[in-house]
């Protein structure tokens, strides 16, 4: 059975909160978007669509929470990836609401990333070094 778990730092804390935030806001956007697919007769598919992603994502990041409170690398790489992939576009778009949410997704992974939080993940979840080689050498 391994030992207690060290004490997260501030940034790590702090991304575990906003993804938090982030995943409910995601949610918000998901039901807001199904409600209007709902409420009108055009362009539903794309609504539902939206809806459905964004509910998707949410889910997602609330299931890599746990995952990324005990300090698995996996998590952190799943939700930057996640982070990265969504919130990147969203900015260059401009869409108003979203724009928010997808600023505090890029706060987030670079919480993640920095030295404090990543000296945390090396005490967690150690990652071995690999030693540099010729070929041809053993």
């Amino acid at each position: 059975m391994a030992g207690p778990l060290p004490r997260r730092p501030f940034t790590l804390r702090a991304a575990i909160i906003l993804w938090l935030v982030v995943s409910v806001l995601l949610a918000v956007a998901a039901g807001t978007f199904v409600a209007s697919a709902a409420a009108q007769n055009l362009e539903r598919a794309g609504l539902i669509g939206l809806g459905a992603l964004f509910g998707g994502l949410a889910t997602l990041q609330l299931l890599l929470l746990l995952p990324l409170r005990r300090g698995r690398r996996g998590a952190r790489e799943l939700l930057s990836t996640i982070g990265i992939i969504v919130g990147v576009p969203i900015i260059v778009r401009g869409t108003p609401g979203l724009s928010l949410i997808a600023g505090a997704m890029l706060v987030a992974v670079l919480l993640m990333w920095l030295p404090q939080s990543s000296d945390y993940f090396q005490l967690t979840h150690p990652k071995a070094r690999k030693k540099f080689r010729l070929p041809g050498s053993r």
